[in-house]
Protein backbone atom coordinates (compact mmCIF):
# COMPACT_ATOMS: atom_id res chain seq x y z
CA UNK A 1 0.00 0.00 0.00
CA UNK A 2 2.83 2.38 0.88
CA UNK A 3 4.54 1.76 -2.46
CA UNK A 4 1.26 2.42 -4.29
CA UNK A 5 0.76 5.72 -2.47
CA UNK A 6 4.38 6.69 -3.07
CA UNK A 7 4.06 5.90 -6.79
CA UNK A 8 0.85 7.93 -7.09
CA UNK A 9 2.47 10.87 -5.29
CA UNK A 10 5.57 10.66 -7.48
CA UNK A 11 3.42 10.57 -10.63
CA UNK A 12 1.49 13.67 -9.56
CA UNK A 13 4.73 15.49 -8.76
CA UNK A 14 6.22 14.56 -12.14
CA UNK A 15 3.12 15.85 -13.96
CA UNK A 16 3.10 19.07 -11.91
CA UNK A 17 6.81 19.73 -12.42
CA UNK A 18 6.50 18.98 -16.15
CA UNK A 19 3.68 21.49 -16.55
CA UNK A 20 5.48 24.18 -14.57
CA UNK A 21 8.80 23.64 -16.34
CA UNK A 22 7.10 23.73 -19.75
CA UNK A 23 5.47 27.07 -18.93
CA UNK A 24 8.69 28.39 -17.39
CA UNK A 25 10.99 27.42 -20.27
CA UNK A 26 8.64 28.68 -22.97
CA UNK A 27 7.48 31.71 -20.99
CA UNK A 28 10.96 33.05 -20.33
CA UNK A 29 11.59 33.24 -24.08
CA UNK A 30 8.73 35.70 -24.56
CA UNK A 31 9.14 37.60 -21.30
CA UNK A 32 10.42 41.15 -21.57
CA UNK A 33 10.16 44.55 -19.89
CA UNK A 34 8.23 45.75 -22.92
CA UNK A 35 5.61 43.08 -22.38
CA UNK A 36 5.24 43.80 -18.66
CA UNK A 37 5.39 47.59 -18.56
CA UNK A 38 3.57 48.69 -21.73
CA UNK A 39 -0.02 48.58 -22.89
CA UNK A 40 -0.98 46.97 -26.21
CA UNK A 41 -1.37 49.53 -28.99
CA UNK A 42 -3.07 47.06 -31.32
CA UNK A 43 -5.15 44.00 -30.67
CA UNK A 44 -2.27 41.53 -30.49
CA UNK A 45 0.66 43.84 -29.84
CA UNK A 46 3.09 43.44 -26.98
CA UNK A 47 1.96 44.92 -23.71
CA UNK A 48 0.27 43.22 -20.79
CA UNK A 49 0.42 46.02 -18.21
CA UNK A 50 -3.36 46.70 -18.12
CA UNK A 51 -4.06 42.97 -17.87
CA UNK A 52 -1.52 42.53 -15.07
CA UNK A 53 -2.96 45.35 -12.97
CA UNK A 54 -6.49 44.28 -13.86
CA UNK A 55 -5.77 40.75 -12.61
CA UNK A 56 -4.28 42.02 -9.35
CA UNK A 57 -7.24 44.35 -8.69
CA UNK A 58 -9.61 41.54 -9.63
CA UNK A 59 -8.09 39.16 -7.07
CA UNK A 60 -7.89 41.75 -4.30
CA UNK A 61 -11.49 42.87 -4.77
CA UNK A 62 -12.89 39.34 -4.93
CA UNK A 63 -11.03 38.33 -1.75
CA UNK A 64 -12.12 41.53 0.04
CA UNK A 65 -15.77 40.66 -0.67
CA UNK A 66 -15.74 36.88 -0.25
CA UNK A 67 -13.51 36.53 2.83
CA UNK A 68 -15.64 38.45 5.38
CA UNK A 69 -18.90 37.06 3.97
CA UNK A 70 -17.58 33.50 3.93
CA UNK A 71 -16.02 33.79 7.37
CA UNK A 72 -19.13 35.24 9.03
CA UNK A 73 -21.27 32.56 7.39
CA UNK A 74 -18.94 29.82 8.64
CA UNK A 75 -19.01 31.30 12.15
CA UNK A 76 -22.80 31.35 12.16
CA UNK A 77 -23.12 27.79 10.82
CA UNK A 78 -20.61 26.36 13.30
CA UNK A 79 -21.12 28.48 16.41
CA UNK A 80 -24.74 29.67 16.39
CA UNK A 81 -26.94 27.58 14.07
CA UNK A 82 -28.79 24.61 15.55
CA UNK A 83 -28.11 21.21 14.09
CA UNK A 84 -31.01 19.85 12.10
CA UNK A 85 -32.35 19.06 8.62
CA UNK A 86 -32.31 22.70 7.48
CA UNK A 87 -28.66 23.14 8.44
CA UNK A 88 -27.80 19.88 6.67
CA UNK A 89 -29.51 21.10 3.51
CA UNK A 90 -27.66 24.43 3.69
CA UNK A 91 -24.31 22.70 4.04
CA UNK A 92 -25.06 20.36 1.17
CA UNK A 93 -26.12 23.29 -1.01
CA UNK A 94 -22.85 25.08 -0.24
CA UNK A 95 -20.87 21.96 -1.13
CA UNK A 96 -22.81 21.62 -4.39
CA UNK A 97 -22.09 25.25 -5.28
CA UNK A 98 -18.36 24.55 -4.97
CA UNK A 99 -18.68 22.12 -7.89
CA UNK A 100 -20.69 24.42 -10.18
CA UNK A 101 -18.80 25.23 -13.43
CA UNK A 102 -17.41 28.74 -13.59
CA UNK A 103 -19.37 29.59 -16.73
CA UNK A 104 -22.59 29.18 -14.73
CA UNK A 105 -21.32 31.76 -12.25
CA UNK A 106 -20.49 33.99 -15.20
CA UNK A 107 -24.04 33.75 -16.56
CA UNK A 108 -25.46 34.38 -13.09
CA UNK A 109 -23.19 37.40 -12.68
CA UNK A 110 -24.31 38.78 -16.02
CA UNK A 111 -28.01 38.29 -15.25
CA UNK A 112 -27.92 39.52 -11.64
CA UNK A 113 -25.08 42.00 -11.21
CA UNK A 114 -24.88 43.41 -14.74
CA UNK A 115 -28.58 43.53 -15.65
CA UNK A 116 -30.68 43.43 -12.46
CA UNK A 117 -28.42 45.46 -10.14
CA UNK A 118 -27.33 47.58 -13.11
CA UNK A 119 -23.60 47.42 -12.34
CA UNK A 120 -22.98 47.15 -16.06
CA UNK A 121 -20.03 45.26 -17.43
CA UNK A 122 -17.48 46.42 -14.91
CA UNK A 123 -14.81 45.50 -12.40
CA UNK A 124 -17.44 45.64 -9.63
CA UNK A 125 -19.60 43.05 -11.40
CA UNK A 126 -16.54 40.85 -11.87
CA UNK A 127 -15.60 41.20 -8.19
CA UNK A 128 -19.07 40.11 -7.10
CA UNK A 129 -19.16 37.23 -9.58
CA UNK A 130 -15.77 35.86 -8.53
CA UNK A 131 -16.69 36.38 -4.87
CA UNK A 132 -19.77 34.19 -5.37
CA UNK A 133 -17.54 31.54 -6.93
CA UNK A 134 -15.05 31.70 -4.04
CA UNK A 135 -17.63 31.72 -1.23
CA UNK A 136 -18.45 27.96 -1.12
CA UNK A 137 -14.79 26.99 -0.75
CA UNK A 138 -14.12 29.64 1.91
CA UNK A 139 -17.26 28.74 3.87
CA UNK A 140 -16.63 24.99 3.92
CA UNK A 141 -12.92 25.19 4.75
CA UNK A 142 -13.49 27.89 7.38
CA UNK A 143 -16.25 25.87 9.01
CA UNK A 144 -14.02 22.79 9.14
CA UNK A 145 -11.22 24.88 10.64
CA UNK A 146 -13.59 26.17 13.33
CA UNK A 147 -14.79 22.64 14.08
CA UNK A 148 -11.21 21.50 14.62
CA UNK A 149 -10.67 24.02 17.43
CA UNK A 150 -10.96 22.04 20.70
CA UNK A 151 -14.16 22.67 22.66
CA UNK A 152 -12.03 23.17 25.78
CA UNK A 153 -10.83 26.49 24.32
CA UNK A 154 -14.38 27.80 24.20
CA UNK A 155 -15.39 26.38 27.59
CA UNK A 156 -12.28 27.72 29.32
CA UNK A 157 -12.77 31.19 27.91
CA UNK A 158 -16.47 31.39 28.71
CA UNK A 159 -15.83 30.02 32.22
CA UNK A 160 -13.82 33.19 32.83
CA UNK A 161 -16.89 35.28 32.05
CA UNK A 162 -15.90 36.21 28.51
CA UNK A 163 -18.83 36.59 26.11
CA UNK A 164 -19.35 34.13 23.30
CA UNK A 165 -18.51 36.64 20.56
CA UNK A 166 -15.31 37.74 22.28
CA UNK A 167 -14.40 34.08 22.74
CA UNK A 168 -14.90 33.47 19.04
CA UNK A 169 -13.00 36.59 18.09
CA UNK A 170 -10.01 36.28 20.43
CA UNK A 171 -9.75 32.51 21.02
CA UNK A 172 -11.44 30.48 18.30
CA UNK A 173 -10.55 32.52 15.21
CA UNK A 174 -6.81 32.75 15.98
CA UNK A 175 -6.73 28.99 16.53
CA UNK A 176 -8.59 28.39 13.26
CA UNK A 177 -6.57 30.93 11.25
CA UNK A 178 -4.29 28.36 9.51
CA UNK A 179 -7.26 26.40 8.16
CA UNK A 180 -9.06 29.57 7.10
CA UNK A 181 -5.94 30.76 5.26
CA UNK A 182 -5.76 27.44 3.44
CA UNK A 183 -9.34 27.89 2.25
CA UNK A 184 -8.57 31.39 1.00
CA UNK A 185 -5.55 30.06 -0.91
CA UNK A 186 -7.65 27.35 -2.58
CA UNK A 187 -10.42 29.78 -3.51
CA UNK A 188 -7.97 32.40 -4.73
CA UNK A 189 -6.17 29.89 -6.94
CA UNK A 190 -9.42 28.96 -8.64
CA UNK A 191 -10.66 32.51 -9.14
CA UNK A 192 -7.37 34.00 -10.36
CA UNK A 193 -7.26 31.92 -13.52
CA UNK A 194 -10.92 32.11 -14.47
CA UNK A 195 -11.84 33.23 -17.96
CA UNK A 196 -15.41 32.02 -18.33
CA UNK A 197 -16.64 33.80 -15.19
CA UNK A 198 -15.31 37.22 -16.23
CA UNK A 199 -16.11 36.78 -19.92
CA UNK A 200 -19.72 37.90 -19.41
CA UNK A 201 -19.29 40.59 -16.77
CA UNK A 202 -16.64 43.04 -17.89
CA UNK A 203 -13.43 41.65 -19.36
CA UNK A 204 -12.52 43.64 -22.46
CA UNK A 205 -10.23 43.25 -25.45
CA UNK A 206 -6.45 43.28 -25.44
CA UNK A 207 -6.35 46.89 -26.53
CA UNK A 208 -8.09 48.10 -23.37
CA UNK A 209 -6.42 50.91 -21.50
CA UNK A 210 -5.57 51.07 -17.83
CA UNK A 211 -8.17 50.35 -15.17
CA UNK A 212 -10.01 53.62 -14.54
CA UNK A 213 -12.71 52.80 -12.01
CA UNK A 214 -14.88 50.20 -10.33
CA UNK A 215 -17.65 50.67 -12.89
CA UNK A 216 -15.38 50.53 -15.93
CA UNK A 217 -14.40 47.53 -18.02
CA UNK A 218 -10.99 45.98 -17.52
CA UNK A 219 -8.41 43.68 -19.00
CA UNK A 220 -7.23 40.52 -17.24
CA UNK A 221 -4.49 38.01 -17.97
CA UNK A 222 -6.75 34.92 -18.29
CA UNK A 223 -8.99 36.70 -20.78
CA UNK A 224 -6.05 38.16 -22.69
CA UNK A 225 -4.48 34.70 -22.92
CA UNK A 226 -7.76 33.23 -24.13
CA UNK A 227 -8.08 35.81 -26.91
CA UNK A 228 -4.50 35.31 -28.04
CA UNK A 229 -4.76 31.52 -28.11
CA UNK A 230 -8.02 31.64 -30.09
CA UNK A 231 -7.38 34.48 -32.54
CA UNK A 232 -3.76 35.63 -32.46
CA UNK A 233 -1.24 34.82 -35.22
CA UNK A 234 1.16 31.95 -34.59
CA UNK A 235 4.12 34.31 -34.18
CA UNK A 236 2.65 35.52 -30.87
CA UNK A 237 3.09 32.07 -29.29
CA UNK A 238 6.07 33.18 -27.13
CA UNK A 239 3.96 36.06 -25.78
CA UNK A 240 1.17 33.62 -24.92
CA UNK A 241 3.58 31.48 -22.90
CA UNK A 242 4.94 34.61 -21.21
CA UNK A 243 1.44 35.74 -20.20
CA UNK A 244 0.76 32.28 -18.76
CA UNK A 245 4.00 32.53 -16.78
CA UNK A 246 3.10 35.99 -15.45
CA UNK A 247 -0.30 34.70 -14.33
CA UNK A 248 1.28 31.80 -12.47
CA UNK A 249 3.78 34.15 -10.80
CA UNK A 250 0.94 36.41 -9.62
CA UNK A 251 -1.03 33.46 -8.21
CA UNK A 252 2.08 32.09 -6.49
CA UNK A 253 2.77 35.54 -5.09
CA UNK A 254 -0.67 35.81 -3.50
CA UNK A 255 -0.35 32.26 -2.16
CA UNK A 256 3.01 33.07 -0.58
CA UNK A 257 1.52 36.17 1.07
CA UNK A 258 -1.33 34.07 2.48
CA UNK A 259 1.11 31.43 3.75
CA UNK A 260 3.28 34.08 5.43
CA UNK A 261 0.22 35.57 7.15
CA UNK A 262 -0.83 32.09 8.28
CA UNK A 263 2.62 31.25 9.65
CA UNK A 264 2.83 34.55 11.52
CA UNK A 265 -0.58 33.98 13.10
CA UNK A 266 0.56 30.51 14.19
CA UNK A 267 3.77 31.94 15.64
CA UNK A 268 1.85 34.58 17.62
CA UNK A 269 -0.55 31.95 18.95
CA UNK A 270 2.34 29.89 20.25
Amino acid sequence: MFSLLASATALILVILVTILMTILVNGVQGLSFKLIFTAPSTEFFYGARPAIFGTIFLILGAVAISLPLGLFTAIYLNEYAREGPILTIIRQAISNLAAVPSIIFGLFGYAFFVLILNFGKSMLAAWCTLACMMLPTIIRTSEEALKNVPREYREGSMALGITKWRTIRHVVLPAAAPGISTGVILALGRAAGETAAILFVGASSLSAGAFTGFLSRFSALPYQLYLMVVDAPSDTRPIQWAIALILIIIVFGFNIIAIVIRNRSEAKRR
